[in-house]
């Protein structure tokens, strides 16, 4: 198990350090559906949104609980994990109210339960918002639904969403399954490789010689090469022929002029 380190709220001076389960929801990926929910709520609420994006932990039975406890639970079915949005009572009403457009959203709001075209409405929003959870890797395979919590079984990794303008409210995202390692890159930005430093070799002339008459060889012996007089040189990584072109002395110093890219190889 890979665990992260996190530090406990302050005790005098001293924040204690401790080992956490690392949660399988990346830290890019959560930014990415973020963004996709702020556009929503732009939208939604005809204003520009700003929001903070909690750093994405792994639950245990508990905390999964208490998180579900007094909140209103939607569903998405995905491929690859399930996703499900959890969002407070009190900020469910809250955000409704601002969707049909009451003055009073920001308001004290009553404990009383939402009404049937309430829970329609946020349904709507709910998958409206699941539909940014694809970063995820959650493309949703059904229609996103409203839920009991004792029909889910706990989310595994989770995450929130606090909106903090025009209206304040909370949205967590939890996954039921955790999502696999994601898989390296394919190829790396070629600023990354600057610093690496190669050695390639200049090869002018080639040509075969035989065990015997390597051991053979001594100063002044003349060694016959299959290269013509004039042929071209070639630029070569390892193995690899990166160029063809002319060997030679600039300013005193050995070099190679490149004619011509060898096939495959990368201009940069």
């Amino acid at each position: 198990m890979i665990a992260d380190a996190r530090f406990g709220s302050s005790d005098g001076r001293v924040r204690r350090l401790r080992f956490v389960r690392r949660a399988s929801i990346a830290l890019d990926a959560a930014c990415a559906v973020a963004n996709g929910i702020r556009e929503l709520l732009r939208e939604l609420f005809g204003a520009d949104c700003e929001l903070l994006i909690g750093e994405p932990a792994a639950l245990d039975a508990h905390a999964w609980s208490q998180l579900a406890q007094d909140a209103l639970l939607f569903l998405s079915r995905g491929r690859r994990t399930d996703v499900v949005l959890v969002l407070p009572r009190r900020d469910a009403r809250r955000l409704v109210l601002r969707a049909f457009g009451e003055p009073d959203a920001s308001a004290p709001l009553p404990e009383a339960a939402c009404s049937a075209l309430e829970l329609h409405a946020l349904e709507r929003i709910a998958a409206r918002c699941a539909a940014a959870c694809d970063p995820l890797g959650a493309e949703a395979c059904e229609r996103t639904r409203a839920v009991a919590a004792a029909d889910l079984p706990r989310c595994s990794a989770y995450f929130d969403v606090r909106v903090r303008a025009p209206v304040g409210l909370t949205l967590g995202i939890g996954i039921v399954r955790d999502l696999p390692d994601p898989a390296p890159a394919r190829m790396l930005a070629p600023d990354a490789l600057d610093s690496v430093a190669v050695e390639a070799r200049a090869v002018f002339a080639e040509g075969t010689l035989d065990a015997a008459g390597f051991v053979k060889i001594s100063p002044g012996a003349i060694v016959k090469l299959d290269t013509k007089v004039g042929a071209p040189a070639s630029l070569n990584l390892g193995d690899m022929r990166l160029a063809v072109g002319v060997a030679g002395v600039v300013a005193s110093r050995t070099a190679f002029l490149v004619r011509d890219l060898a096939s495959g190889a990368v201009p940069t």
